[in-house]
């Protein structure tokens, strides 16, 4: 006996003394039925084999079930400090089980096993929720995978499967532990393939610099099994994120690709100006202008009339991907439209300004439109408004003179009257010049040119905002490579292209 408990608490990973209790709860519920349905006890010796069916009763004060319960006063006949509440033995049963005693007995002992197993699977794994893991699909039951995690067993239900993948039995692949599932058959490990995490924790396997803090993953849209975009930043200078991720001739992103069975993944460099985030979005698609409407949140977006099938992709996969990973809705239209655009967005105050028709939205939802009211403001106020960032600040400095107060037209009446005294100062010792001539000279000179010389430094680095007030693509990314657009997305399938 002391063999065969020995044998199979090994083979199935378990305790002996969580095997006997097994075996005990398996006979106990087979032999109730020879006892006309009363509780019995069984007493089993490990050593011997020896098994002892006792029948039981619970003492109460009014016996309701005979076969059940036992009064108190009967009871006390035999056990005189037996109380309410305690269990009696009221009989044995001579343990000869039949054919049918036996077969009921394996099935609750294999049940009564496969629960043991799945407890102690689920106490190991219950602090590993959220990890990636390899594991080998087992068998299938039903709809669900059953997934071997080397020490047990874990359940990949019909939700938590890819359509597009197909799994056989004997098959490697990486799993995700999503939860614990204890409304099942009992507690459960839960591991899932189009969990979003996954994706998440194959990169910070295959990117040190993920896993490090060095480069941030900011958002992640997926539709499993098809194409997930990925939005990725880095938190120290002169680390390319982008190609953090894509690797050496694409390496990296490639082992991502191939544990996803082929899954289109595009990683994007993420961008705090909504403008050159959704441009980014939206390759490999060609953008000429982006409006942004901020009171809803949403994006009118220009591109070529060739561009446009590429823009929404098949079954508008790209544009959906990309208004999830950029929280904006996006509305796609050829350049046909881009005339209107331009029209509706040059008679306000601001855009006659020089203020493009995004930053002035951004302006609108906080309440301002006139430039007046921009001029009292000051930076760190204008910086507090939603969707206003340095670069933008910098447009307004740029394009309206007096903002924050910083900006000098001229040298006012003290100033001049200095100079003037100065200059007279300089006739007087030196004939070679006029007074007048000093006035003018002085005037003109440097220093006031380096009063101003900020200004016109932050004009030119706007450069890139048009005078149609309409973000215009080409000034961004083209200037940078005539081929390759730095930081904007790269694909999975482009990898090829990198590998030459």
């Amino acid at each position: 006996m002391m063999l065969a408990l020995t044998a199979l608490a090994h083979d199935r990973s378990l305790p002996q003394s969580v095997v006997l209790s097994a075996i005990q709860f398996a006979l106990e519920h087979s032999y109730k039925k020879d006892a006309n349905g009363q509780d019995v006890r069984v007493d089993l010796n490990p050593d011997t084999g020896d098994t002892v069916v006792r029948t039981i009763k619970t003492v109460v004060d009014e016996v309701e079930d005979s076969d059940l319960e036992i009064s108190l006063s009967q009871a006390q006949d035999h056990y005189p400090d037996i109380t309410v509440g305690e269990e009696v033995t009221t009989g044995y049963i001579e343990p000869d089980p039949g054919r049918i005693t036996a077969q009921t007995s394996r099935q609750l002992l294999l049940q009564k096993l496969r629960e043991a197993e799945r407890q102690l699977v689920a106490d190991e794994y219950s602090d590993r929720i959220g990890e990636v893991m390899a594991g080998t699909v087992q068998r299938i039951e039903g709809r669900d995978v059953i997934v071997s995690l080397g020490r047990g067993e874990a359940v990949m239900p019909l939700q938590e499967q890819v359509s597009a993948e197909k799994y056989r039995v004997g098959q490697q692949l990486k799993f995700i532990i999503s939860k614990l599932d204890q409304e099942r058959r009992g507690p459960e490990v839960i591991v899932s393939r189009s969990n979003i995490d996954l994706l998440r924790g194959l990169f910070e396997i295959e990117v040190p610099e993920i896993s490090t803090g060095v480069i941030e993953i900011k958002n992640i849209v997926r539709e499993a099994g098809s194409r997930s975009k990925i939005a990725v930043d880095s938190n120290q200078e002169g680390i390319d994120a982008v190609g953090a991720c894509v690797g050496l001739r694409g390496l990296r992103i490639q082992n991502v690709v191939n544990e996803l069975l082929g899954e289109k993944i595009d990683v994007i460099e993420w961008s705090e100006d909504p403008v050159e985030f959704i441009i980014k979005s939206l390759s490999p698609s060609d953008v000429e202008a982006v409006k942004l409407s901020a009171a809803d949140k949403s994006a009118q977006v220009v591109v070529p009339e060739n561009q446009l099938s590429l823009a929404i992709g098949k079954d508008g996969q790209n544009v959906r991907l990309a208004a999830k990973l950029c929280g904006w809705k996006v509305d796609i239209q050829s350049d046909s439209s881009t005339k209107e655009v331009n029209e509706d967005a040059a008679s306000t105050e601001l855009s006659k300004n020089g203020i493009d028709i995004n930053t002035e939205e951004i302006l609108k939802v906080a309440g301002i439109s006139k430039v007046n009211q921009i001029k009292e403001m000051l930076d760190k106020d204008l910086l507090e408004i939603s969707g206003m960032t340095e670069k933008r600040l910098q447009e307004v400095r740029s394009q309206i003179p007096g903002v924050s107060g910083t900006k000098i037209e001229s040298i006012d009446e003290n100033e001049k009257a200095k100079v003037e005294e100065l200059a007279e100062k300089i006739v007087s010792e030196n004939e070679v010049f006029s007074q007048e001539d000093i006035v003018e000279i002085v005037e003109s000179s440097n220093s006031i040119n380096d009063v101003e010389k900020p200004e016109v430094e932050e004009k030119e680095k706007m450069d890139e905002v048009k005078e149609d007030d309409i973000w215009n693509i080409d000034s961004i990314v083209k200037k940078k490579n005539k081929k390759t657009k730095k930081g904007v997305i790269r694909f999975a399938e482009d990898i090829e292209d990198l590998k030459s």
